[in-house]
């Protein structure tokens, strides 16, 4: 891809997420934050920064808040119930205060277990460059398939959605995507807004749902041009590898599809219907949403199983 040389070529607005607890005591962390930074700063002379004031409060921002770089970047101190959230401050600032911005460029500022780190790099600065498609999302792979990350999407993501959303299961096998719920994402600020205003939003796996909402159940194909661009291998933080917060995501993965799917499939009251026959599709409705929810609940008790064994679960006693 050829180097795009100014932001006014792009007209993207790259926002980059401080790592929640920090880099204190994190030199890869903090190395991969500043070289983000740098990069996009190709695009754009101020990129954003989503600061948790939560934080800034711990004095977990403290080394990145005295730092003479600090002053080059529009840094945004927000309240957040978690990182989703603070994905949706950004959104809104931009929306909010750079009308004129065409696309905005989501990227985790908290990566410090990248494998092949030169490729992953070199393809990222090309990720947060890219402007030819409506909505494209930084994919990747993970290094350990026995990880959290991979058991999450194989037992939940993967399996609920399968269960809840069976044609945007082969939708998202058709462009290819790995991860659905990726941190990274570059997408046009008017389909963004869309989203955001006329749909419901979560403070929690916002790119599933937006693939969700992005698809057309009348035509069982995308509404918009989404594609993926293949980052490359990111493996498991392993202070994360623990049961609990695996299930604490594939509980919360459940809650949403669950929502949307009522939201979605619900039927609505028309003119023409009479009582009678919009009791009966109701009636339909509600058997289809039991049978769901029972084979949903299956689901959860194979994941929760798995992840014990896997992660060191089964050693933990009844939680």
């Amino acid at each position: 891809m050829t180097k795009l040389p100014n932001k006014e070529i792009t007209n993207s607005k790259p926002i980059i997420i401080f790592p929640y607890r920090g880099y204190e005591n994190n030199k890869q962390c903090e190395w991969y934050f500043w070289w983000t930074i740098d990069q996009c700063k190709e695009i754009d002379s101020k990129p954003i920064v989503m600061l948790p004031r939560d934080t800034v409060i711990r004095g977990d921002a403290a080394s990145f808040i005295n730092d003479e770089r600090y002053k080059t970047l529009e840094v945004v101190q927000t309240w957040a119930v978690d990182t989703c959230q603070t994905w949706l401050a950004g959104w809104g600032h931009v929306i909010d205060n750079y009308p004129e911005a065409e696309r905005i460029v989501q990227i985790p500022g908290d990566l410090d277990y990248v494998d092949e780190d030169v490729d992953f790099y070199d393809n990222l600065k090309k990720f947060i460059e890219i402007t030819d498609s409506d909505i494209t999302i930084g994919d990747f792979q993970t290094g350990d398939k026995y990880g959290s990350k991979s058991l999450v999407d194989t037992y939940g993501t993967y399996s609920l959605l399968a269960n809840w959303f069976p044609n945007i299961s082969q939708g998202i096998k058709s462009i290819h995507l790995n991860r659905a719920r990726s941190e990274f994402l570059n997408i046009k600020t008017s389909i963004l807004r869309n989203l955001l205003i006329n749909n419901r939003n979560f403070a929690y796996e916002q790119t599933l749902n937006f693939l969700i909402k992005c698809w057309n159940y009348d035509t069982a194909k995308w509404k918009y041009n989404i594609s993926t661009f293949l980052l490359g291998t990111l493996s498991d933080n392993k202070s994360f590898r623990d049961y609990r917060a695996c299930v604490d995501q594939i509980e919360r993965i459940e809650r949403m599809l669950s929502l949307l799917w009522r939201e979605i499939k619900e039927p609505k009251k028309k003119d023409s219907l009479s009582d009678q026959d919009f009791e009966q599709q109701y009636a339909l409705f509600s058997s289809d949403y039991d049978n769901l929810r029972t084979k949903s609940k299956g689901i959860m008790e194979t994941a929760r199983t798995t992840l014990r064994a896997m992660l060191g679960g089964a050693n933990l006693g009844d939680l």
